[in-house]
C-alpha cells in the first residue's frame, strides 16, 4: 500500500500554505480525543487515536 507521491506533495503544500485550515480539519479529532481522555483515561484515548490513525491511513491508501 503505497501513497501516491503526487497526492503526498499536494497535501504537504496545502499544510505548509494553510496551517490554520489543516488545524480546522483535524480539530474534531482533537475534541474527541480530549473528551475520551476526560471521560475515561489517557491510555484509552491514545489507543483510540492510534486506531483512528490506522483506519485513516488504510482508507487513504487502499486500492480501488
Amino acid at each position: 500500500m503505497a501513497v501516491d507521491p503526487a497526492k503526498r506533495r499536494a497535501v504537504g503544500e496545502v499544510v505548509r500554505q494553510h496551517p490554520g485550515m489543516s488545524l480546522a480539519a483535524v480539530s474534531p479529532a482533537i475534541v474527541v480525543f480530549a473528551v475520551v481522555w476526560l471521560i475515561t483515561n489517557f491510555w484509552i484515548a491514545v489507543i483510540l487515536g492510534v486506531a483512528a490513525l490506522g483506519a485513516g491511513y488504510y482508507l487513504l491508501t487502499r486500492q480501488r
